[in-house]
């Protein structure tokens, strides 16, 4: 996994993310990793905070997880602060994503208790 082709990758697993890349490469002229993950969040939040697609969800953490496991820091970082950053707005998802994580991804998420705090 690195940096340079993390969106494709996600897209080959998650097709239902194929058209939001799609739109982004066709308003930004390229892929900004930060700027495509950040527009998928959203999702990511609503996916978690409905709890109707288990196995979806899971497959997403786990695809988290092989993030934080990767050794490219670029996509650790990406993994850091834009998707698990997001869920930090609001204690209720932040609860119910720390469940779905794996080893690595807990250890990226405990780094942004250093500098957000818990959410109220």
């Amino acid at each position: 996994m690195d940096y340079k082709n993390i969106a494709y990758l996600f897209v080959n697993k998650f097709k239902e993310y194929n058209t939001t890349l799609q739109e982004h490469i066709e308003y930004n002229g390229e892929i900004l990793n930060h700027v495509f993950f950040g527009e998928c969040s959203e999702q990511f939040i609503i996916l978690i905070e409905e709890e109707t697609n288990v196995e979806g969800i899971q497959e997403l953490f786990e695809f988290f997880e092989k993030m934080a496991s990767c050794g490219d820091q670029d996509v650790q970082d990406l993994l850091q602060v834009t998707v698990l950053e997001s869920f930090w707005d609001e204690n209720k998802i932040l609860t119910r994503a720390e469940k779905l994580m794996g080893p690595q991804t807990k250890l990226i998420n405990n780094n942004i208790s250093d500098y957000l705090g818990r959410p109220s």
